[in-house]
């Protein structure tokens, strides 16, 4: 029995550093970094990183190889002058995967996203996490979730709270759910889901009014020179009224609404010609001005976005495509007539016609308190032009009291559990940086005759102990501070048409172990080459 468990360590030192097995584990890597790659280019970095990269075979695979180096330069010991080439590359590559090592396990791969002239210094990280935050106590609970490509069963309990399955990458089958919160009847949160053609395009348009929708759904949306606003159902009787200012008031709970002229409140002008009102409640005074904002503004000229009171000018959506919605109802300015018309839509009944170029509109879908949702459901992410276009969505299953529940990086979950307020989300790891950085200017240079960007450059202000300096990122020009440094990776534009720039974050540790490495690679190559090269030498002139 003693014999069978004997091991030739001779054999073992042989075989792993022999050219089989050399041989073997190169091309266990080359066709592991072929997979990388394809998996790469059509479902993104992040789940090549999942499957392969940051795997544990792969990690294995370059474990192989390391001893490979490692027990070939042992087996050529004692140590040989013609070899001395042959042991510094050998000690180079080597050197190489201990930094690597050390970057792996204590490096950092983020990005931070600056918008214009706002500091900011939370660095995004790779890893998903599950934040549970409990405000009136000011706890935050974070849970790591499993680095895993695919859907995976987690069944962990906090305070109630079931953490049951965890999605990386899931799109969204669209369902109605009850809502988790209770209403009053009269609060406004309807939905309604409608088809909209004309010559050029067909599309479905859901919105909706209620507050426990995903930011996937919203009252308000473009669709080339035209805008939905969705509103609530008693705001139509409002538009109907033919009243000389065009002015609405309402109160956004009860969706109750009127005009000045019915409460008699004078509409009155400014010495710059704005008009402006003055409502009355309970002893406050709300004034609005509302050709430019419907919320009102305190006795310093602050506005008051809480307010419950609102007021608009219905003339300011006069001059573009406006239509609003109502649920069942539909009004848009006719030029023609030169008046608001207001018009019902029938539920899943014939196509109301718009007065822009043939366009129509019907109801296909109409819902007085459930929620829209997309339930979350596992795939493959898809790919391209560097953005995943599918499988963007994260997602954690809950089970609390009973019910089930689902949070996602793009729908926070708000509940009150046990009488404590919590709010769950799903989120990127953060680091805090010991500094701060604002971008100042955003710089994009296009293809001519196009809108592909060939460049893009930012120019970015630093803080740091009380001082500012001032810097240019770009290709191959990073920043760097402190240990950190940025790389100019990407950019996007928000609905107000302004740039933002996201730069990569790295800090790696065995940077300087991997320059050294690499360049023993190289005086070990130029050292072998020359070492043979004598030595054929000297065998030809003998």
């Amino acid at each position: 029995m003693k014999r069978l468990l004997k091991i030739d360590w001779n054999k073992v030192e042989r075989t792993i550093g022999g050219m089989k097995f050399a041989v073997i584990i190169i091309l266990l890597f080359s066709l592991a970094m072929i997979i990388g790659t394809f998996l790469e280019s059509y479902y993104g970095t992040d789940f090549a990183n999942r499957t392969v990269y940051k795997t544990f075979y792969f990690m294995f695979i370059q474990f192989g190889m390391l001893m490979s180096i490692i027990f070939a330069a042992f087996l050529r010991l004692p140590p040989k002058k013609r070899l001395y080439g042959f042991y510094t590359i050998h000690a180079g590559l080597i050197i190489i995967g201990v930094g690597s090592m050390i970057t792996y396990i204590a490096g950092i791969d983020g990005s931070i996203t600056l918008a214009p002239n706002e500091p900011n210094r939370q660095v995004i990280l790779s890893k998903d996490v599950l934040k549970m935050t409990y405000p009136e106590e000011g706890k935050q609970v974070t849970t790591e979730l499993p680095y895993s490509a695919f859907s995976t069963n987690i069944n962990q309990e906090y305070e109630g709270i079931n953490v049951v399955e965890y999605i990386p990458f899931a799109e969204g089958k669209f369902v109605w759910t009850d809502a988790i919160n209770s209403y009053p009847a009269n609060a406004p949160v309807q939905s309604s889901k409608y088809y909209f053609k004309n010559p050029f395009a067909e599309q479905e348009v859901l919105l909706t009014l209620h507050p426990e929708s995903s930011s996937e759904f919203q009252s308000t949306m473009s669709m080339g020179p035209l805008t939905f606003n969705y509103m609530p159902a008693n705001l139509a009787t409002c538009f109907e009224k033919e009243n000389p200012s065009g002015i609405i008031i309402w109160n956004s709970e009860t969706a109750e609404c009127f005009t000045p002229e019915e409460k008699k409140l004078p509409v009155k002008t400014t010495s710059a010609n704005n008009r402006f009102l003055v409502y009355p409640v309970d002893g406050k005074l709300f004034t609005f001005f509302p050709d430019f904002s419907p919320f009102p503004v305190d006795a310093n000229f602050q506005v008051d976005q809480k307010s419950i009171i609102r007021s608009f000018s219905k003339r300011i959506f006069e001059d573009k495509p406006n239509l609003f919605l109502f649920g069942k109802k539909l009004a848009f300015y006719s030029k023609d007539d030169k008046k608001w018309l207001v018009h019902n839509i029938e539920l899943k009944g014939p196509t109301v016609g718009l007065p822009w170029m043939g366009a129509e509109i019907s109801l296909v879908d109409h819902q007085d308190r459930l929620v829209p949702f997309n339930l979350p459901v596992s795939t493959i992410p898809i790919q391209k032009n560097g953005q995943v276009i599918k499988g963007d969505i994260r997602a954690v299953k809950l089970e609390i009291m009973g019910k089930e529940y689902w949070a996602t990086n793009y729908s926070p979950l708000s509940l009150i559990i046990g009488g404590k307020k919590v709010i769950i989300e799903v989120t990127k790891e953060s680091l805090t940086l010991p500094f701060e950085v604002a971008l100042s200017q955003f710089k994009m240079d296009k293809d001519p005759g196009t809108d592909n960007p060939a460049s893009y450059e930012s120019f970015v202000k630093l803080f740091d102990d009380g001082k500012m300096t001032n810097h240019h990122v770009f290709m191959n020009n990073p920043l760097k501070h402190s240990g950190y440094t940025f790389y100019q990776a990407s950019y996007s534009q928000d609905s107000g048409g302004n740039y933002h720039s996201t730069l990569a974050v790295n800090v790696d540790q065995g940077r300087e172990l991997k320059y050294l490495g690499s360049l023993m690679l190289v005086l070990g190559g130029i050292w072998h080459y020359n070492l043979n090269k004598r030595k054929k030498e000297k065998g030809a002139d003998a």
